[in-house]
């Protein structure tokens, strides 16, 4: 980062992280003439490149779209389409992906999950300079490590990502897949502010108030004081909170549409089907429930389980995937849909349709949690698949704060980016990184360029840890530790996948020499 932009205080800390860049990696590179273009998967343009490089070519620019009829919004859209075009790509397959910025303003692409080299990340003002209206920007890196990743914009994201920057970016595994199926689907989660509805309720205490409860060591007690009070605690909490600076979500969508716009998704009897979750949402947790079916948890964040755990519906932070997998055993159609207060009647459902039942009638959803066998991360048994550490042990620790009287700043460990202190590390370093977090609402925490283990989630040890590149740290001191590998080099972005909380400064750098 150039020390210039460091010292230019006539810059606010927001638009600094909106508009810095890093003067070394100015230089665009273009993409050489030759081969064929061909659709691809999702309507990504694709050739074939030299040397076994796989092309593919993305455009950003503003789209009129409609989430559903009589809901026409300006948005902004990959290849015209939101989401954009899901890339499949194969594990280990190195890949040449080509955007051109057709938008009226600069933009980036964060591969996220994916272990890209640090120049290919995405991030304005650490990793390249934003790709400016008009301009090309060649990324390049080999798709690594398998699993359900996406892309999505990483310039002024809060308003670009509400706005449609973002698709499904799948690695199919060179092994066999350990959870085999017959059918699968991908669906992307978002919320909406289009001023045509009634504004939903706040899920700012994530999966933890997903599950019905308010999370943290300080939550439960809130919890008992909520059940006395009613909603009127939680009405007073909210305004002591930054919810004046959150956008009024009022439509929820599946890939793109909102119901009954969405696509029914189709299933045979008998069959083993997969469903891809990506909670592409900029502030929501989502409960996801199939009407009438068991969901079995086999992989989060894309890596996979030692076993599938079966619960009746899965909560999803912002950033958050999750394959999950049912048994079609009941002709019929059903719902698949957010549990959450007012999601499904704002948009968020979809039909599951067996065939030769295209014409049944699914039963309403039905909202809440109470009595359902929710997923949490201490059911699942993870996969040892992150690389040995061979260097130094180093431990940090973050605490996460903020948000208060209507406040938008949000720090760790007192410090809002880029005056917070970033975490030294050197290749082959074993990194552990305890979070604390001392504010009212969940942080859904996200780690660029690597995986990471959960090791404890509110003081409880995780007999086998499942890995992610993100966890939902609950509100009302909730604590999470994590550990990695630093095996990728680079300066990483670990932030609050709330834009909101991003741009208010809930963001450090994982330097690793």
């Amino acid at each position: 980062m150039g020390t210039a932009e460091v010292r230019d205080r006539s810059l606010s800390r927001r638009e600094f992280i909106r508009r810095s860049g890093w003067a070394g990696f100015g230089t665009l590179a273009f993409v050489a003439a030759g081969g064929t273009l061909r659709p691809g998967p999702g309507g990504a343009a694709q050739r074939s490149g030299t040397g076994g490089i796989r092309e593919i070519h993305l455009e950003a620019r503003e789209v009129t779209w409609e989430l559903a009829p009589g809901k026409r919004i300006k948005a902004m859209a990959y290849n015209g389409r939101i989401p954009g075009p899901e890339l499949r790509l194969k594990e280990g397959e190195r890949v040449r992906i080509i955007l051109k910025n057709l938008l009226s303003e600069p933009t980036t692409i964060h591969w996220h999950g994916v272990d890209v080299p640090n120049p290919m990340d995405g991030v304005p003002g650490v990793t390249q300079e934003p790709v400016q209206p008009g301009q090309t920007f060649v990324y390049e890196f080999e798709a690594l490590p398998s699993g359900t990743r996406w892309y999505h914009t990483h310039f002024e994201e809060h308003r670009q990502l509400d706005l449609g920057l973002y698709a499904p970016l799948i690695i199919e595994p060179a092994e066999p897949d350990p959870f085999p199926f017959d059918r699968e689907h991908t669906l992307v989660l978002d919320d909406w502010a289009t001023g045509t509805g009634r504004p939903l309720p706040s899920t700012a205490e994530g999966v933890a108030g997903a599950r019905g409860g308010m999370g943290g060591m300080m939550g439960r007690m809130g919890g008992m004081m909520r059940g006395m009070m009613g909603g009127g605690m939680r009405g007073m909490m909210g305004g002591m909170m930054g919810d004046a600076h959150t956008p009024a979500y009022d439509v929820m969508s599946i890939n793109g549409k909102a119901y009954p716009a969405t696509e029914p998704l189709t299933v045979r009897e008998g069959e083993r089907v997969r469903l891809r979750l990506i909670n592409a949402s900029a502030d929501h947790t989502h409960v996801v429930r199939l009407a009438g079916h068991r969901l079995e948890v086999t992989h989060t964040d894309g890596n996979p389980l030692v076993q599938a755990v079966e619960v009746d519906a899965v909560p999803i932070a912002p950033s958050e995937r999750y394959d999950l997998q049912f048994t079609a055993s009941r002709p019929g159609a059903w719902s698949l849909y957010c549990a959450e207060p007012g999601h499904a009647a704002a948009g968020e459902q979809v039909l599951v349709v067996y065939e030769g039942r295209e014409g049944a009638q699914p039963e309403p959803p039905v909202e809440g949690v109470t009595g359902l066998d929710l997923w949490h991360y201490a059911l699942g048994r993870g996969r040892d698949i992150l690389p040995p550490a061979s260097g130094q042990e180093r431990t940090y620790d973050l605490v996460l704060s903020g948000g208060m009287m209507g406040s938008d700043a949000w720090t760790i460990n007192g410090k809002q980016y880029p005056q917070t202190d970033p975490l030294r590390l050197r290749k082959g370093d074993l990194a552990r990184i305890r979070f604390q977090n001392d504010s009212m609402e969940a942080h859904p925490m996200h780690l660029h360029g690597q995986s990471f283990k959960v090791l404890a989630v509110n003081g409880q040890r995780l007999l086998a840890p499942i890995v992610r590149d993100s966890v939902d740290v609950e509100a009302h001191m909730g604590s999470v530790v994590i550990e990695f590998t630093a095996h990728n080099p680079g300066d990483w972005f670990l932030h609050c996948h709330k834009p909101m909380h991003m741009e208010g400064g809930m963001i450090t750098l994982a330097r690793i020499a």
